[in-house]
């Protein structure tokens, strides 16, 4: 099913209400208020593909967050990928 530019905007919506969960662990601030995410994009089928930062080269989530972020934004209705 291909989705309207109206439903992408509404499951946009909901991406930024989800990484607003996701906390950076040393700042205790979520990622979204940090401006760590630069790029949210979902296509007409479902594949969403976002863009982000880490505070510090070195940090320690850059193994993890990727996979919270995944699981967060995959339990959105409408996104089927991420």
């Amino acid at each position: 099913m291909a989705y309207t530019e109206e439903q992408i905007e509404n499951i946009k919506t909901r991406i930024l209400s989800a990484l607003e969960e996701v906390i950076d662990p040393e700042l205790g601030i979520d990622i979204v208020n940090l401006g760590l995410i630069y790029e949210i994009n979902i296509d007409e089928n479902g594949y969403c593909y976002f863009l982000m930062t880490f505070t510090d080269t070195g940090c320690g989530c850059e193994e993890t967050m990727p996979y919270e972020i995944a699981e967060k934004l995959k339990a959105i209705d409408g996104i089927n990928s991420v």
